[in-house]
């Protein structure tokens, strides 16, 4: 009696085992964030679902990351999953990181705060750094960086920042607010410091590299697309002047 029902079980086993193999190596699978059909580049999520490729590089999953871990909802519901961000997802291939902070892909022209969604470089309309709520450097499209010393020595950065205003030795609150192109979302933040931090402290003065690193990363980023529209537009005038010369000719 006991040997058949350890049979039974066993047999169980075997077929439940053979249907996970079937589902792992069939191509017949879709995404469960996008709902897009994927072939053998995909991840499998917790629940025996499936993440693609560009949903996973969009949600800014890494090959550190859990992903088993994972549910879909967890998925669909991080920043980076919108159709705008997806589509962009994949062509965006970063060759360039700020800490963990920002992701640059210099050839598409694309960034991301990262592991969120995916802006193009164009989609940038100013940025400025704010140290506990007050307004320090400030930058953008056709603007240059004001406000403040953005580059040289941290101690450089840290005195034109504090030299001011009083300063309380403690700084509680140091991020980047970026303006971007987009009605329902216009704000990115990059955090540095969330919490009562001394500011001869070694987390605070590495947390003003990296801001003062985003920040001209950001700065360069508006030149480049402002050099772009320069260009663009000599060469629609030079354009204008050959059709004015064709009909006087």
């Amino acid at each position: 009696m006991f040997t058949s029902e350890r049979k039974c079980c066993r047999m169980n086993n075997i077929l439940v085992e053979g249907e996970r193999n079937r589902r792992f190596f069939s191509l017949k699978v879709n995404c469960g964030v996008c709902g897009r059909k994927v072939g053998w580049y995909r991840f499998q999520l917790a629940n025996k679902d499936w993440i693609c490729q560009q949903c996973f590089k969009a949600c800014g999953f890494t090959s550190s990351t859990p992903i088993m871990s994972k549910t879909v909802e967890e998925g669909k519901r991080l920043p980076g999953q919108d159709g705008a961000s997806l589509q962009l997802g994949e062509n965006f291939y970063p060759n360039k990181k700020v800490g963990n902070y920002l992701e640059i892909d210099e050839e598409n022209q694309l960034w991301r705060e990262m592991g969120r969604r995916i802006y193009r470089y164009t989609d940038i309309v100013d940025f400025e750094l704010l140290e506990d709520g007050t307004s320090v450097v400030k930058g953008g499209l056709g603007r240059a960086i004001v406000g403040g010393a953005l580059l040289g020595g941290v101690g450089a950065g840290v005195g034109g920042v504090t030299g001011s205003r009083k300063s309380t030795g403690i700084c509680e609150m140091l991020s980047i607010k970026i303006t971007v192109k987009d009605r329902m979302n216009p704000t990115v933040y990059l955090n540095f410091i969330q919490m009562p931090t001394k500011k001869k402290s070694v987390i605070y003065k590495n947390a003003y590299t990296f801001a003062q690193e985003c920040l001209a990363t950001l700065q360069l980023i508006c030149s480049s697309v402002q050099t772009a529209e320069q260009d663009r537009q000599k060469e629609l005038s030079e354009v204008d002047e050959v059709i004015k010369y064709k009909k006087i000719a």
